[in-house]
């Protein structure tokens, strides 16, 4: 139970990351305004609030992993996981820019992560 609840706070967390990305993109210029217009941008914004509740949900999920794994794999898997997600939701779907050094970046990233999980 303890590796879903790890793989499910991973997923999670890299939502979260997505969703404040695309909320972030929606709350335009915020030089010069008020506080109180700050504060109404973020409460309004479904995107950020959709992503701050996945982000504490995430937060439940790998202290429950963490009951039982070794935080010397628990964190590895989650932040490279993560960044596995992110990494590859930006390029396909965010069309941000990819370059090869990103794409062995990935690779690797899959080999060490894969390393640090087998339990063999």
């Amino acid at each position: 139970m303890s590796y879903l609840f790890l793989i499910t706070a991973l997923v999670l967390n890299s939502i979260a990351n997505i969703l404040m990305k695309l909320g972030a993109t929606h709350l335009g210029d915020l030089d010069g305004i008020a506080v109180g217009e700050i504060v109404y941008k973020f409460i309004t914004n479904w995107r950020l609030l959709l992503g701050l509740f996945f982000f504490a949900t995430n937060v439940i999920l790998y202290v429950l992993a963490l009951n039982k794994l070794n935080i010397s794999m628990a964190y590895p898997v989650m932040t490279t996981g993560g960044f596995l997600i992110i990494a590859i939701f930006s390029i396909l779907f965010l069309k941000e820019p990819f370059t090869i050094f990103q794409g062995i970046g990935i690779v690797l990233a899959t080999i060490g992560i894969t390393l640090i999980a087998y339990r063999g």
